[in-house]
């Protein structure tokens, strides 16, 4: 008799979350077969005992708690995590964490489905159709001796994109720094290979001769794996 393994269900843990911003997510998780669980937590305790491929939690007074325990957790410390925050709020106490995916308060069923179908490709573990790993944490650009500071977007083996304004041209070499989960600071020689002004966007591509890359490379695949 042939016995077909029925796939685990991936699971996105909803934390501390208000009805209505609850009720969006979860329609927005089960359209893509990712099962949602509500938590109430006060600390991040459970995240050492159970495993979830996502989490969602609102940035607010005292949430530094459970992001750390999420970053810390062997069980988690990959999963996507989404964060819901107020326009005008300082996000630049949280960059450490490498937030996945921002998501603006009050959330809006249409945006809210946009932003999980973009991203839940990770969340249930299919990788070789997602090759960029969204990934917020502060970037420092090197330029022509001047630093500037923007937040990171996505990351690939190849290169970043982040929203920062930096005075250079296209094709121009820089050098970045920035942190991520699990790893010592990291540094790279890029170029610039676009930018968009309007947005305050650029991307730039790992030079391949920068050694550091492997490094980056490298956290890429550990961060698929787990």
């Amino acid at each position: 008799m042939l016995v077909t393994q029925k796939k685990a269900i991936c699971r996105a843990a909803l934390v501390n979350l208000d009805d209505s911003n609850a009720a969006i997510l979860r329609e927005c998780f089960n359209q893509f077969r990712i099962h949602t669980v509500n938590l109430s937590l006060q600390d991040g305790k459970i995240f050492d005992q159970e495993k979830y491929d996502a989490a969602v939690l609102h940035l607010q007074p005292g949430c530094e708690a459970l992001l750390s325990a999420v970053r810390q957790s062997p069980r988690n410390r990959s999963m996507m995590l989404y964060a819901i925050y107020t326009p005008g709020q300082d996000l630049r106490q949280f960059s450490s964490y490498a937030i996945n995916v921002m998501m603006k308060s009050p959330l809006d069923r249409q945006g809210a489905l946009r932003t999980v179908r973009s991203t839940h490709l990770l969340v249930l573990h299919e990788f070789r159709r997602y090759v960029r790993v969204p990934v917020i944490t502060e970037v420092q650009i090197e330029y022509e001796h001047d630093r500037y500071i923007g937040t990171s977007v996505e990351i690939s083996g190849g290169g970043l994109s982040l929203q920062a304004k930096v005075p250079a041209k296209l094709g121009t070499a820089a050098a970045i720094y920035f942190s991520l989960p699990g790893a010592d600071r990291l540094a790279c020689n890029v170029t610039i290979s676009w930018m968009d002004v309007g947005e305050g966007t650029l991307g730039v591509r790992f030079d391949p001769e920068d050694k550091r890359r492997v490094e980056i490379r490298n956290w890429i695949e550990g961060y698929l794996e787990d």
